[in-house]
């Protein structure tokens, strides 16, 4: 039997997770946490991040008082109630004229079930 070497007919994709700019939320063993994709640039930077609970909109931007992101991997920690608003998902964002990144979630909320887990 002949050996064939795996990093001659592996094909590689380098970068895919990468070519969108997202934010996402989730639960985490201290509470909620999210994370931002590397598209968006806050990695390692305080991000103001804002809901609008009426038309389901979510907005992101640097700001100095803002949530510290962190620098290798963009997670940030938030309150479990924020889950309740916009659930568990990944939330695609466009960088605006005005400055902030924007997205949109579907009103899917979480049940207090779910968050205690």
């Amino acid at each position: 039997m002949s050996f064939v070497s795996i990093s001659n007919t592996s094909h590689k994709q380098k970068y895919a997770r990468s070519l969108t700019a997202f934010v996402r939320f989730r639960n985490t063993q201290n509470g909620a946490g999210g994370s931002f994709s590397k598209k968006t640039g806050f990695r390692g930077k305080r991000v103001d991040i804002q809901i609008d609970e009426e038309t389901n909109q979510i907005r992101c931007r640097e700001d100095a008082e803002g949530t510290l992101c962190g620098v290798n991997n963009g997670q940030f920690g938030f309150s479990k109630s924020i889950l309740k608003i916009v659930g568990y998902e990944r939330i695609s964002l466009t960088l605006a004229d005005d400055g902030w990144w924007y997205g949109s979630y579907e009103n899917k909320g979480v049940t207090n079930e779910k968050t205690n887990r």
